[in-house]
């Protein structure tokens, strides 16, 4: 009878763990090489929704926030765009949700920023993308249910990288100072048979999107359990997700007006202080008189794709406040800035989101190589 050792041991907890979450990890990592690319599918496919012609000179960000607030909302935040044919997004908040005081998401319109009308949007792509992200986030199930199913099998995914990793290494640490026994890690033998091709690609493949499988898993977690996103703010020592950024600063005034901002002066001085190239600039508005207006900024530098710059102003007297700049903070807070976009791989632009399509692509395929190598045994025996 033959010894069992930890590598069979490894060996049987990778299968079986693998057979158990296939069909859920299947759907996630499918779902996951079109989450890659969302921001852009949106753009492309409902490029009437989000770009307008350019005509003449743009309406004052002043105006239209003057407008939106006569139709009874109240203007949480505006987004523009380098782009000058971009349209501007706005997030508008009713009264009651502006003075619940509980953090309220609000709605997302666009506005055409020559115009100062807004654009009634199709929203096709972004009922599907919508679809999606419930698909990749809880399976189209109830939260209750659907979340932590897909949690439990991130879990399993991420251990199934691991013990991947183990099985991937040579049989034996003899072996170890051998470049052939690692060498078969790293190629795929295209004349072998296809059972071996098929089990290199499970092997191979499985190992370079490693890294980004590991993130993907890792941080995927959060939107599954409350207690890992409360561990995980307190091991990065920071707050994560929107409760970052949606805090303007209170200030000491007496004035109980509410201030008319001077969007021109402040931005002028925004973009002295943060002079770069960027994609867009998110503008938040105070929600009560005696709060500052803030400005941020991502900048568009290789690798600080989405880092954020941030900026507090006094809307009465237009006087910088605050100001944080990413590079200046601490570790753990430049990873809870990057959080999401550790995820869905957008944290250096173009390239890592094509990384991170590609593994999430490898990932697809693993639970179906990784089925056909276990039924191949099975004939076998």
């Amino acid at each position: 009878m033959k010894k069992y050792t930890f590598r069979k041991l490894i060996n049987d907890l990778h299968l079986w763990l693998g057979i158990i979450s296939g069909i859920v990890l299947f759907i996630v990592c499918l779902t996951g090489t079109i989450l890659a690319f969302e921001t852009d599918l949106a753009l492309l496919l409902d490029k009437k929704d989000h770009f307008s012609e350019k005509t003449g000179k743009k309406i004052p960000f002043q105006n239209i926030v003057k407008r939106l607030e006569a139709d009874g909302y109240i203007v949480k935040d505006f987004i523009f765009f380098n782009d000058e044919s971009q349209n501007l997004q706005f997030t508008l908040l009713t009264k009651k949700e502006a003075n619940s005081g509980k953090p309220a998401r609000g709605k997302t319109i666009q506005i055409n920023p020559y115009t100062g009308k807004e654009i009634i949007t199709t929203g096709k792509t972004k009922a599907f993308i919508h679809i999606i992200e419930e698909l990749h986030r809880y399976l189209l199930l109830d939260t209750k249910i659907g979340r932590p199913i897909v949690g439990i099998c991130t879990i399993i995914f991420v251990l199934l990288c691991l013990s991947g990793l183990i099985l991937w290494m040579p049989k034996k640490i003899k072996h170890f100072k051998k470049w052939k026994s690692w060498k078969q890690g790293f190629t795929l033998k295209t004349k072998a048979n296809w059972k071996r091709i098929n089990y290199d690609i499970h092997n191979t493949f499985g190992f370079y999107a490693l890294v980004p499988m590991l993130l993907m898993g890792l941080t995927g977690l959060l939107w599954s359990f409350q207690w890992y996103y409360n561990g995980l703010e307190v091991v990065l020592g920071d707050k994560l997700g929107k409760s970052r950024f949606d805090t303007t600063i209170s200030l000491k005034t007496t004035d109980k007006q509410a201030p008319s901002i001077n969007f021109t002066e402040i931005l002028k001085k925004a973009d002295s202080i943060l002079n770069y190239e960027n994609k867009a600039t998110r503008v938040t508005l105070p929600l009560k008189n005696n709060e500052s207006v803030m400005v941020r900024k991502k900048n568009n530098a290789f690798l600080a794709y989405d880092t954020t710059d941030k900026l507090q102003f006094d809307p009465y007297s237009n006087r910088l406040v605050s100001k944080t700049l990413f590079k200046n903070e601490k570790f753990g807070s430049k990873i809870a800035t990057l959080i999401r976009s550790i995820h869905v791989g957008s944290f250096a632009g173009t390239f890592t989101k094509i990384v991170y399509f590609l593994a999430c692509l490898i990932a697809t395929t693993l639970p179906i190589t990784g089925t056909i190598i276990w039924l191949n045994k099975l004939k076998k025996k």
